[in-house]
């Protein structure tokens, strides 16, 4: 019963849970420690359950979601945001290639710069190890979306994506990953 009344709302509630995966400016603040200003997101963790949410109505409720409406500009925007955010926007461009491959085919070409800037992305020099694992990661969930691009029927109208499949082709590095990736 209480899936059917919240399935009901959908089409009133989305467009008040896409609204909660912008980054929002006022909830973005410095803080001094010390000699260092430390950058803090209020919003980061709301923007990620937000994100999370549209990923599970993906699953549960995809008649009721236009895909067309969500990935330019929330998804996105997501691609491009903290690390936190862009891996459930990973899994969910994942999703709508499987799912909605026309949606995902007709705007292929901007979501092809968040996409290689987070394959491109090399952590500081001094970075942790928790930080380059991080990061390995995250390229990871980028090649696995790509890959999950790569498949649709079509995609190989969009110049910047086959750019994209050249430069990773071309990377020794990347290809292995991707390689892997896409035998899985």
């Amino acid at each position: 019963m209480r899936l059917y009344t919240l399935a009901s709302r959908i089409p009133e509630l989305l467009p008040l849970l896409y609204d909660q995966t912008i980054v929002k400016q006022e909830l973005i603040r410095t803080v001094d420690l010390g000699p260092f200003k430390h950058i803090v997101d209020d919003g980061l963790e709301l923007r990620k359950a937000a994100f999370e949410c549209v990923d599970t109505l993906l699953d549960s409720c995809l008649d009721q979601v236009n895909p067309s409406s969500f990935i330019v500009p929330y998804l996105e925007s997501g691609l491009d945001d903290h690390y936190d955010v862009k891996m459930p926007c990973h899994l969910i461009l994942s999703k709508l290639a499987d799912k909605c491959p026309s949606a995902v085919l007709a705007v292929l070409d901007s979501l092809v710069d968040p996409l290689q800037k987070t394959i491109n992305f090399k952590p500081k020099p001094d970075a942790v190890k928790q930080e380059v694992d991080r990061n390995e990661d995250m390229i990871r969930s980028a090649l696995r979306a790509i890959a999950l691009l790569n498949h649709i029927s079509g995609g190989d109208c969009s110049l910047k994506f086959k750019n994209l499949m050249t430069q990773i082709s071309k990377s020794p590095t990347l290809w292995d990953k991707y390689y892997s990736i896409k035998n899985e």
